[in-house]
């Protein structure tokens, strides 16, 4: 009897769990269906909207689009319209001023510019010519300076070689000869003044190696070996003062000289003068 009793209990116990759970579960069920249409409702709402607003937007666009092309055409047309208009004003003002200048007829017009053509090709000519005169001019001074270089560089190399000579040269004589041309070429070389006087005074020429060696000195004061030449000159011509005037100038342009005073044969006639002693010590 106690078991039947507890088993009925268990049993309504089970009876109302799963009532409660299948009336849990119809509640959601229900929940869902009335959920779901409302969903989708929102949905398509908003399709509806974006729909709508798209349809919009291209009216907009296309609206635009046609207003452009409209201001496009009409700019088009303005302009076509104003550039006639300004060809036609200048064909008009071009007219009236021909007219304006006495240009009448096609013969004016021609011979006008046949003139017009000739004063231009003249001036042109001309132009032309100066500048051609000038560049003909320009050629000839870089032509002169070109043949003046040619003919220095050639000098200086016949120069060279006279020079080369003279030094092999043993007889006075020829070596004026070649010293003389050395000068025929460049009369203001004070070197070949004074070499000169050297070869003049081997010859006993005192008066002419005097001269010399003064127009050696004339040409560049500085150059110590002409004072040299016309001490001996002057040695040789009994002036003593002046010879030992002219070799302390020597000395003072050219000091190496001094180690040549000893040997040299010119000075046998102021050797025993106090003034030459005093340069030798």
């Amino acid at each position: 009897m106690k078991l039947s009793f507890k088993f009925s209990i268990l049993i309504l116990i089970l009876f109302f769990s799963l009532s409660a759970f299948a009336s849990e579960n119809n509640k959601i069920g229900l929940k869902q269906l009335v959920e779901k249409p409302l969903i989708e409702r929102y949905i398509l709402d908003q399709l509806t909207d974006l729909r709508i607003q798209n349809m919009k937007l291209r009216n907009e666009v296309e609206r635009r689009l046609s207003n452009n092309e409209v201001q496009q055409t009409d700019r088009a047309a303005r302009y076509m319209t104003d550039t006639i208009g300004n060809i036609f004003y200048l064909i008009a003002a071009a007219t009236s001023i021909l007219i304006f200048a006495g240009w009448n007829s096609l013969r004016d017009i021609r011979n006008k510019m046949e003139n017009i053509v000739e004063d231009r090709v003249n001036s042109i000519t001309q132009k032309y010519n100066v500048k051609m005169q000038v560049i003909q001019d320009e050629m000839k001074i870089q032509s002169e300076k070109i043949l003046e270089n040619q003919n220095t560089i050639y000098n200086t190399h016949y120069i060279h070689s006279l020079w080369m000579r003279s030094n092999l040269e043993t007889n006075p004589q020829s070596k004026i000869d070649i010293y003389d041309e050395i000068i025929n070429i460049n009369s203001d070389d004070t070197e070949v003044y004074a070499y000169k006087a050297d070869a003049v005074l081997d010859m006993d020429e005192y008066e002419w190696a005097l001269n010399l060696s003064n127009k050696a000195i004339e040409i560049d004061p500085e150059y110590g070996y002409a004072y040299w030449q016309r001490s001996c000159a002057n040695a040789m011509l009994d002036n003593k003062n002046d010879s030992i005037s002219d070799l302390e100038m020597a000395i003072q342009k050219s000091p190496n000289l001094k180690d040549e005073i000893e040997s040299e044969p010119m000075f046998k006639n102021i050797k025993d003068s106090d003034e030459f002693k005093k340069l030798l010590n």
